[in-house]
């Protein structure tokens, strides 16, 4: 009897030894996989940095109080850009009318039958012309034409017109200022110096005048 209770201590302090090992170590794992927090210092931005708001409605207002303070806020191109609008325009840029160039058309009025003193007095005259004033000629100052005046008669009328004649015009615009008939072409066209002196010294007074 007494062994049988001597087994029964025994087998009791066995088992609370046991429990009491396994609670040991269950206590002494949880210690070593803890995090530890304690010893963690907050920096001075973490300190002084706001906490964000999550309200949507307080966000809004917010980028309307600061669009009504700051407008390059709602138009990125306007910020470091200066005022677009353009000058007024000064004065000396204003536009002016041209002024009307003049022009000196020379005509040579013929019939419609010609013959050989005719046709030489056109071709020497246009010859002379257009060498002695090529610059006119180019730029369009002075133009050369040949009219038969049997089919325009209103140029017989208008020039007074009674043989083939060499006229010069004088235009500014569209408006004719001024007319000169070389009647002494048909005198002079023997003399072929004679000829060409006369049709260069006309022609060039007659621009001289173009105002």
């Amino acid at each position: 009897m007494k062994f049988l209770k001597r087994s029964a201590t025994v087998a009791l302090l066995l088992f609370v030894g046991v429990t009491v090992g396994v609670l040991i170590a269950q206590e002494a794992s949880h210690t070593d996989t803890a995090p530890i927090e304690e010893g963690r210092s907050v920096s001075a931005t973490e300190a002084t940095e706001p906490v964000a708001t999550e309200d949507p409605a307080e966000q809004a207002q917010a980028e309307a109080s600061k669009v009504e303070t700051d407008p390059a806020a709602a138009d990125p191109s306007m910020r470091g850009s200066e005022s677009t609008e353009p000058d007024a325009p000064s004065a000396a840029t204003e536009e002016t009318e041209p002024e009307s160039a003049c022009v000196i058309d020379a005509i040579y009025f013929h019939n419609t039958l010609r013959c050989y003193t005719c046709k030489k007095i056109e071709e020497t005259a246009k010859a002379v012309a257009e060498e002695e004033f090529a610059r006119e000629f180019a730029s369009g100052r002075m133009r050369w034409s040949a009219i038969n005046m049997e089919r325009q008669q209103h140029f017989v009328e208008e020039y007074a017109l009674v043989k083939p004649t060499l006229i010069l015009v004088r235009s500014v615009g569209e408006e004719q200022s001024g007319w000169v008939a070389l009647d002494e072409t048909w005198s002079l066209i023997r003399s072929e110096l004679r000829f060409s002196d006369y049709v260069k010294n006309e022609i060039r007074d007659f621009l001289e005048a173009c105002p």
